[in-house]
């Protein structure tokens, strides 16, 4: 038995690259290189709804951020809650400093250039936590939300004999075993 090894040519996965069409070319390329197969979207909703329609066959997503307003960047979040699988990796971010800084906030795993991808380094804090016992618990972060719903009424506000009487309805006979 001979002992031959043959290269296997798979690809790394599939990506999608969200940007314009100029700044998509060069990406796609790379990605080429890389072994991925690419998919490309023109914003970040159309990306959203790919993926919504087939999330598992996707590992990587490509953000162009000269084609994104920086509002748009919420966008990362809600990709790395919903599909923690994927890597959002962040490309031509040339003057950009501001929305690089907030991406990474919101949970961007790296940058790609023209050699491949960078992973952001995790700080030591996120890394490896204090152990419960020597430190307090943190307190929640303030969320903005605004709440519509009350809490639920125990005792009914009116009885049945007033809401009628606010309605105009006639009242029901009283019935004899009813005392």
């Amino acid at each position: 038995m001979s002992g031959v090894s043959l290269p296997v040519n798979r690809p790394t996965g599939r990506a999608i690259v969200v940007g314009n069409a100029g700044c998509r070319g060069s990406v796609v390329q790379t990605l080429r290189g890389l072994g991925y197969q690419s998919t490309e979207a023109d914003d970040p909703y159309s990306a959203a709804a790919e993926l919504s329609r087939r999330s598992m066959t996707y590992r990587a997503m490509i953000l162009c951020l000269n084609s994104l307003y920086r509002e748009e960047l919420s966008f990362v979040a809600s990709i790395k809650h919903r599909y923690p699988h994927i890597d959002i990796w962040l490309s031509q971010t040339d003057g950009r400093a501001a929305a690089l800084a907030e991406a990474l906030r919101l949970g961007a795993d790296g940058l790609l250039s023209d050699d491949g991808p960078h992973r952001f380094a995790i700080s030591e804090n996120t890394q490896a936590p204090n152990p419960p016992s020597q430190t307090a618990p943190q307190p929640h972060p303030k969320v903005s939300v605004k709440v519509f719903a009350e809490a639920p009424i125990a005792d009914p506000v009116l009885t049945a004999d007033e809401l009628r009487a606010l309605l105009q309805e006639p009242a029901r006979p009283a019935d004899s075993h009813e005392k």
